[in-house]
């Protein structure tokens, strides 16, 4: 190929539609479990509600709810996607190569969400959240109703202890002691639990206590499923979400989605020097927490 204006504009065309292609087909699922915020600065407080409103007879002079609210502060994280393009190879045609290498690179980054919300889910045993507590932990604080749990050990995926679990989840209550109206809706496991996960919640009839079959499966259809290859570093670890809500159980804050650049100009320095075209992408967000009772964790 001839290196000229007319060429490396078609060259880039081509490589940006085999990136934009890739990238509009990759699956993602962190839109399933976070609430993308859209972020306007290098930092953003968030002011999170610690009481459920509800409505009250108006029998006289109104009720004025002053909230209490706690700051949430989350900054922004930097990432970049660079690869090369030898011109050698552009003007030998020898270009198969790298059209394999734009698709990853589109899929990469319609990933990158996905596996910042997977460290914070599986960092949320130790991370803080909203109210200034571990994401996961037993030890949730709302009075009246003293401490309620989120996080569930020794707790293997079964139908005796996702009841459980779900049971937990939906008695959960504010501070003025009324229910927080938890109904779990989907179910997160890795991989090596998708066949028990499954079995739970499509199976009509699933094994008695004494592991004979011929027990009507009361929790089918109780939930979706949701399997997530990258939570397969984990294997025994099972997340329950409510996900019906106007808040999800984490945040995908994002101030800058990824787009395609290049460098390839004759006169750009990396053209110049080393004889290779550059090819970049650069996007700003983090993950964060969002209302602890909307997720619980539980580990065999």
């Amino acid at each position: 190929m001839l290196i000229n204006t007319s060429n490396i504009n078609q060259l880039n065309r081509g490589f940006s539609k085999v990136y934009r292609s890739a990238y509009d087909e990759t699956p993602e699922w962190g839109s399933k479990v976070a609430t993308t915020i859209r972020s306007n600065h290098g930092t953003e407080v968030h002011g999170w509600m610690q009481r459920i409103l509800a409505m009250r007879e108006w029998d006289g002079p109104r009720l004025i709810q002053n909230l209490v609210s706690t700051d949430y502060t989350l900054t922004n994280k930097t990432y970049e996607l660079t690869v090369g393009v030898e011109v050698n190879d552009i003007e030998d045609d020898s270009l198969g190569v790298y059209e394999p290498m734009f698709s990853e690179m589109g899929r990469a980054q319609r990933k990158w969400p996905d596996q910042q919300l997977k460290t914070v889910l599986q960092g949320g045993t130790t991370g803080v959240g909203p109210f200034g507590e571990v994401f996961f932990t037993t030890s949730h604080a709302l009075d009246p109703a003293g401490n309620q749990s989120n996080n569930f050990t020794s707790t293997a995926l079964n139908a005796t202890n996702y009841d459980n679990v779900r049971a937990a989840m939906t008695a959960y209550t504010g501070e003025d002691g009324e229910p927080l109206g938890v109904m779990p809706n989907l179910l997160v496991v890795p991989p090596q639990l998708e066949k028990t996960a499954r079995e739970i919640l499509n199976a009509d009839i699933i094994a008695n206590s004494a592991g004979t079959a011929g027990v009507t499966n009361v929790l089918r259809g109780s939930a979706e499923l949701l399997v997530v290859p990258e939570l397969a570093n984990q294997s025994t670890t099972w997340y329950l979400m409510d996900t019906t809500k106007g808040i999800k159980p984490l945040v995908w804050q994002l101030r800058q989605s990824p787009s395609l650049v290049s460098k390839t100009s004759p006169t750009d320095e990396n053209v110049f020097n080393d004889d290779q075209f550059l090819y970049g992408s650069k996007a700003r967000g983090v993950a964060g927490y969002g209302l602890w009772w909307l997720a619980a964790r539980a580990i065999a």
